[in-house]
């Protein structure tokens, strides 16, 4: 049998859970049915916390912890879950957790659900839960979260069900893929960022660079690059490089009175026709007629 138990609440904790009834109605709206949140809130050092559920929820979990400490088990694994770290529980999973008895953890959290949660529960590797969350994006976060039970603060109105939708899918966002200490798919013990060599790649918009220069700027084999790479970004090394000279293209399409051969130059291409084809691949209409819709 579940065992849920919250001792009289927190001093000062927020917990919003959506009327049935309204969320079904919001969900009808397209940018809702996708991804939205049925309980979020905020509880401060949660003393006593606890939470036990055999067969899981009906709604995938996200919690924050921003303070304190707390633990948790999922399918028999077991723990911890220390500030700036997230824990993300699948939809019908069961689990346990808790609040340390001694350091009590201060966490936000949101159940959602909708056809695209379970893309971002995918993002993880398999039998991992948390998620290290960069400093640089902690106070975003934080905002995020409170913009999501702040909303309801005025109701549980169809246009604060949207806004808190809206809210969930930017943290979420954030957290997944503007999250320099996580990489989607990759453990975070072998998680690489690739930060610099982007930058490196930028540098050196002109096509400069080979495979090999970007190889040992990251101070990786070629192979071991291009694999961690494409897990990090989801494209080959000369295929990010490409798109972000088809990039600085667009860029110079729109801010300047330059032909396609003088763009093709400025980003390296001393073939026109070439340009052309690469840049057609890459954005699905040729350099001439992007041109010709480009503001100037």
């Amino acid at each position: 049998m579940d065992n849920i138990r919250v001792k009289d609440g927190f001093p000062g904790q927020i917990m919003h859970a959506i009327p049935v009834p309204l969320l079904k109605e919001a969900a009808m709206n397209t940018l809702v049915h996708d991804l939205y949140a049925s309980m979020t809130g905020w509880f401060p050092p949660a003393r006593h916390h606890y939470i036990s559920r055999s067969k899981g929820l009906d709604a995938h979990i996200l919690i924050y912890c921003v303070g304190g400490v707390g633990w948790f088990e999922i399918e028999g694994k077991h723990g911890m879950l220390n500030p700036n770290e997230a824990l993300l529980i699948p939809r019908k999973t069961p689990h346990s957790y808790g609040a340390d008895t001694k350091n009590p953890w201060s966490i936000h959290w949101a159940h959602f659900a909708g056809e695209a949660s379970t893309y971002y529960v995918n993002t993880l590797p398999p039998y991992e839960f948390s998620i290290n969350v960069s400093p640089n994006i902690k106070k975003p976060v934080v905002a995020l979260f409170e913009d999501c039970y702040r909303c309801f603060e005025s109701g549980y109105t169809q246009k604060n069900i949207l806004l808190c939708s809206q809210a969930l899918r930017h943290l979420l966002a954030l957290l997944f893929f503007g999250n320099q200490s996580f990489s989607p798919g990759i453990p975070r013990r072998s998680h690489k960022s690739f930060d610099e060599t982007i930058e490196y790649m930028r540098q050196h918009i002109d096509g400069s660079l080979t495979l090999d220069d970007m190889s040992k700027h990251a101070g990786l084999s070629s192979t071991r690059f291009t694999t961690s790479f494409k897990k990090n970004t989801g494209f080959s090394p000369v295929e990010y490089y490409i798109r972000l000279r088809i990039q600085t293209a667009c860029r110079l399409f729109d801010t300047t009175a330059l032909n396609v051969a003088e763009v093709a130059i400025q980003i390296g291409y001393d073939d026109p026709c070439y340009f052309s084809r690469i840049f057609k691949k890459v954005m699905n209409i040729p350099p001439s007629a992007y041109s010709r819709n480009s503001p100037l």
